[in-house]
C-alpha cells in the first residue's frame, strides 16, 4: 500500500474577499496577518468560529460556519467537496475594524481568549506590543519600541536580511503568564530578547537579554512554560530559561542548507521543533537529541564539535524557501511550512518518527529521498493560480485552528481569506 497526496483536493474550502467600511486605497500595499479565534458554537450541521485578521493597523474579526458538525440526517461532508458557503452570514457586509493598533503596523497575533484579562495580542512591524480587550477599540497595554526610519533599522535590511522577513517575534508560554519578544538594536551587532510579564502586571518588562553576534534574532518559541529558544541571523538556535541567567543552556548550530528562517515546537508533544531554511529544507529535530549532543562532552574527547543530527529532513520544490513553519495544535505529527511563493506545505511526520530510535547513539538522518517525501507531504495547498513565483515574505498569514483538527486559514496579498480543510492521505494498491 503507498499513500499519495492531492494538490487540488480539499474536504471543504471557502473563501470571503472582504469589503471595509472606510476606503481602503490599495489593499496589496498594507501587511496582513491572520490568526483563529479559540470560539466554537455548535450549530446543526456547522461548528460556528471566528477568524483575525490585520491588514495595516486594522484588526478585524470575522465570524464563520464550518461544515464540519453532523446533521439531523447524519450527513457529513464529502471529501472532494467544495463548501463556499462559510461566510455566508457576511458576504456583502462591509466590515468595520474591533481594534485599531494606530500608527503601526500589525505583523502577528495571538489569540488569548475572552477567559483573559485580554483577548488578543499583536506585534507591530517595529516590534511594538498592544494588548486588546473585548469592546475596546484600543490597545488597553502597550510596549512600545522606537525603531524606525528616524533609526538605522531600515539599514539592516539587506538581500541578506530582506524586508520581507521579520526581524522581530513573540511567543506566549503555555500558561500564558510570560511574553518572550526578540528585536533588534540598531546598527550595533546585537539583537534582544525581552520577558515581559502577561500575568500579574501585563506588559511590564522582566528582564532583557543581549543576544552577542546577532543582529537579528527572527523567531523565539516556548517549549513548556519556561523553556524557550530563540533563532538568529548566524545560524544558531539558542535554547533559555526564563528562570535562569542570561546565558543559553545549549545551542544548535546548524550550517548547512542554507539560512535557518524559521523553527516552532511542538506543543503535543514538547521534545520535537521543526526547522525551515531560505533553501526549502524542512529538518524534524528531537531537542533531547540537541542537548545530549551539546552538554555532553564525553562523546567529544578532542574538543570536536558535537554531531547535532536531525530526524528527518524533507524539501520544498523548486527550493521554495520556508519562511514559517507552524505544527499542529492537536495532533504530535501534523506541520505545515509555508513557502516565499505563499504555497501551504502539509506534512505528516508520522513515518520519520516511526523509523526513528531516540537511543541509538549512531543513527543518522532520514535524507529526503522520495519515499519519505511521498509518505510525508500528505497535502500542497497552491490557491490555484494566486501564488506568486516571487519569493516574497508570507510569516504569520497562515494559521492553525487551535482546536478544530485540520482546519487552516491563510490571507492573501489581495486580503482573500480562505479557510480549508485539506484532503486526508489515501490509500491504494
Amino acid at each position: 500500500m503507498t499513500k499519495t497526496y492531492k494538490p487540488k483536493s480539499y474536504e471543504y474550502i471557502s473563501s470571503l474577499k472582504p469589503r471595509f467600511t472606510q476606503r481602503v486605497d490599495n489593499v496589496f500595499h498594507h501587511d496582513k496577518a491572520f490568526t483563529f479565534s479559540n470560539k466554537i458554537v455548535p450549530q446543526e450541521g456547522t461548528l460556528g468560529t471566528s477568524v483575525i485578521y490585520s491588514q495595516g493597523s486594522d484588526i478585524y474579526e470575522i465570524d464563520c460556519a464550518l461544515p464540519l458538525g453532523t446533521s439531523e440526517e447524519g450527513k457529513k461532508p464529502k471529501p472532494q467537496s467544495e463548501y463556499g458557503d462559510a461566510f455566508k452570514s457576511v458576504e456583502g457586509k462591509p466590515l468595520s475594524p474591533k481594534w485599531v493598533y494606530q500608527g503601526e503596523t500589525v505583523a502577528k497575533m495571538e489569540y488569548l481568549g475572552n477567559g483573559n484579562e485580554t483577548t488578543l495580542l499583536a506585534m507591530s512591524k517595529n516590534g511594538s506590543l498592544a494588548w486588546f480587550q473585548e469592546g475596546v477599540k484600543v490597545p488597553v497595554h502597550i510596549v512600545q519600541e522606537m525603531m524606525g526610519p528616524a533609526t538605522s533599522y531600515a539599514a539592516m535590511h539587506s538581500h541578506v536580511r530582506p524586508n520581507n522577513l521579520a526581524v522581530s517575534d513573540f511567543t506566549l508560554s503555555y500558561d500564558n503568564e510570560t511574553v518572550v519578544k526578540s528585536q533588534s538594536n540598531g546598527s550595533e551587532e546585537d539583537s534582544i530578547l525581552k520577558i515581559i510579564d502577561n500575568a500579574g502586571k501585563p506588559s511590564e518588562i522582566l528582564r532583557t537579554i543581549h543576544v552577542p553576534g546577532t543582529t537579528v534574532t527572527h523567531t523565539v518559541k516556548f517549549f513548556d512554560n519556561h523553556l524557550y529558544a530563540s533563532c538568529s541571523d548566524d545560524n544558531v538556535i539558542r535554547f533559555w530559561d526564563t528562570r535562569t541567567g542570561d546565558k543559553p543552556l545549549f545551542i544548535l548550530e546548524d550550517p548547512k542548507n542554507g539560512s535557518l528562517n524559521a523553527f516552532d515546537s511542538s506543543s503535543v508533544s514538547n521534545n520535537l521543533f521543526v526547522t525551515g531554511t531560505s533553501t526549502g529544507f524542512v529538518k524534524l529535530w528531537d531537542i533531547r537529541a540537541v542537548e545530549t549532543a551539546a552538554t555532553d562532552l564525553s562523546k567529544r574527547q578532542n574538543g570536536e564539535d558535537p554531531i547535532q543530527n536531525e530526524i528527518a529532513n524533507f524539501y520544498h520544490k523548486g527550493g521554495d524557501a520556508v519562511v514559517d513553519v507552524q505544527f499542529s495544535y492537536t495532533s504530535p505529527y501534523e506541520v505545515f511550512t509555508v513557502g516565499g511563493t505563499g504555497n501551504v506545505y502539509h506534512w505528516d511526520m508520522e513515518y520519520a518518527l516511526g523509523n526513528y530510535d531516540d537511543e541509538d547513539p549512531d543513527r543518522v538522518p532520514q535524507d529526503a529521498s522520495e519515499e519519505l517525501q511521498t509518505q510525508s507531504l500528505r497535502f500542497l495547498h497552491t490557491g490555484g493560480s494566486r501564488r506568486n513565483p516571487q519569493q516574497k515574505g508570507k510569516r504569520n498569514t497562515v494559521a492553525w485552528h487551535p482546536i478544530v483538527d485540520d482546519v487552516i486559514g491563510t490571507v492573501d496579498d489581495d486580503s482573500l481569506v480562505t479557510i480549508y480543510k485539506p484532503f486526508s492521505l489515501e490509500e491504494s494498491a
